[in-house]
């Protein structure tokens, strides 16, 4: 039973390019887009985003996949 206190569950996606080769990874359990949008663009903007081409955030179960803007800026420290 879901109840307006429960927090929402969104997922981040990484889309990774080598060459022609394309790679996806998800992770998920976030209780608000913010924090999934901040989590991607601190994962994207840190020296493991090498190879990041895309970030997306959504909804589970079924929303939209919604891109997520690159950042130089994580936490208030330039990187």
């Amino acid at each position: 039973m879901r109840t307006t206190q429960e927090s929402e569950n969104w997922a981040v996606e990484f889309i990774r390019t080598d060459g022609e080769n394309q790679s996806l990874s998800v992770e998920d359990g976030f209780s608000t887009r913010g924090d999934a949008e901040y989590y991607g663009q601190c994962t994207w903007s840190s020296p493991g985003g090498r190879g990041i081409e895309q970030v997306r955030v959504r909804q589970l179960p079924r929303g939209p996949w919604m891109p997520v803007a690159p950042a130089s800026v994580c936490g208030g420290i330039r990187l």
